[in-house]
C-alpha cells in the first residue's frame, strides 16, 4: 500500500504523481490518500482535488482509499492517527520552503512524519513538476550505514521502475582544515574504503534486483563539505532526483547534518527524496 498525505495545494498534486506511480506498481495497488481539515485549504477544494485523484486511481487500475480527517492537536498528530503500523507500505509526503522559518524539512510536519515508526517513509521536494513523478536518473549519496542497502529497499524498489541509470555516491567527510594535509596514503586508503562500501551496496543491489534494467555508476570522493559535493554531481551528471536517506541520529544532529540537507534541499537543480527506511 502507498500512503499519500496531502495538504490540498498545487505542491501536493506534484507529490500525489508520484504516489501514483509507486501505487500502480504494488502488489495490492491501493492508494490512501490522507488530508488534515486544518482550514489553510477549503474542504470543498480539497474534495474537488480527490475527484481528480480518484478519477486518475481508477484509469490505472488503483484502489482509491480518500480520507479527510479531523485535526486533532496539530496535523501531524492527526496524521499519525491515521497511519497504519504497515512495514510493507510507504508513506509519502511533501516538504517546502517556509515563508517564516526559511527551511524546507527544519520544524516541518514532513520532519515529524520521517520520525515516525509506522512505516517507512519518503518525503519529496518537487523542482521538476514535468517528470509527473517518474525520475529516470537518480543520484544516491551514501552515508556509509551499516544496515547497507535494505534500508533504502522499500523506496528504491518503487522508484526503480522506470530507472534508466543509478549513480552511487560516497563523499567522505574530513574537517576542511585536516583535509589540505592528507597525505596520499591516507587519501588511497579512504578512497579505498568509500569505493569497497558502494561495491557492497552494488552487490546486494543486485541480488535484490537480478535483472534490473538500469545502468549503475559508482564513485567516491573526499570533501570537506559534502552538500556542496552532492549538488556537484546532481549538476555534473544531469540527474532528474536525488535520494537521501535520514536516521533518527541524523534529524536530532542538526549542527551538521539537518544543516545539510537543508542545503541541498535549498539549492538543488533536481527532484530531492530524503528517506527513512525500516
Amino acid at each position: 500500500m502507498i500512503i499519500l498525505a496531502h495538504d490540498g495545494s498545487l505542491y501536493g498534486d506534484w507529490v500525489a504523481r508520484y504516489a501514483l506511480n509507486f501505487a500502480v506498481a504494488e502488489t495490492d495497488r491501493k492508494l490512501l490518500a490522507l488530508h488534515v481539515l486544518d482550514g489553510k485549504t477549503s474542504q470543498e477544494l480539497v474534495t474537488s482535488k480527490f475527484a481528480q485523484l480518484e478519477t486518475a486511481c481508477r484509469n490505472r487500475g488503483i484502489d482509491f482509499i480518500p480520507q479527510l480527517l479531523p485535526l486533532d492537536s496539530g496535523v501531524y498528530r492527526s496524521l499519525r492517527h491515521a497511519i497504519p503500523h504497515a512495514p510493507e507500505a510507504l508513506l509519502v509526503c511533501g516538504t517546502r520552503i517556509k515563508a517564516k522559518k526559511r527551511t524546507f524539512l527544519r520544524g516541518s510536519v514532513a520532519e515529524q512524519l520521517l520520525r515516525c515508526h509506522q512505516c517507512p517513509v519518503l518525503a519529496l521536494r518537487v523542482v521538476q513538476p514535468g517528470l509527473l513523478g517518474s525520475p529516470r536518473h537518480l543520484l544516491m549519496p551514501l552515508a556509509g550505514h551499516v544496515s547497507g542497502f535494505p534500508r533504502v529497499w522499500p523506496i528504491f524498489q518503487r522508484l526503480s521502475v522506470n530507472l534508466q541509470r543509478v549513480h552511487l555516491f560516497r563523499s567522505l567527510h574530513v574537517r576542511q582544515l585536516r583535509h589540505a594535509y592528507l597525505n596520499p596514503a591516507r587519501q588511497r586508503r579512504l578512497l579505498s574504503a568509500g569505493e569497497a562500501y558502494l561495491e557492497k551496496i552494488f552487490a546486494e543491489m543486485s541480488a535484490h534486483l537480478p535483472e534490473q534494467r538500469f545502468s549503475v555508476e559508482r564513485q567516491a570522493m573526499i570533501s570537506s563539505d559534502w552538500p556542496n559535493a552532492v549538488l556537484i554531481q546532481a549538476s555534473r551528471l544531469k540527474v532528474q532526483m536525488i535520494l537521501l536517506g535520514v536516521s533518527e541520529r541524523n534529524l536530532a544532529h542538526r549542527t551538521f547534518y539537518g544543516v545539510g540537507i537543508e542545503r541541498v534541499l535549498r539549492e538543488t537543480p533536481c527532484d530531492v527524496g530524503i528517506y527513512r527506511g525500516p
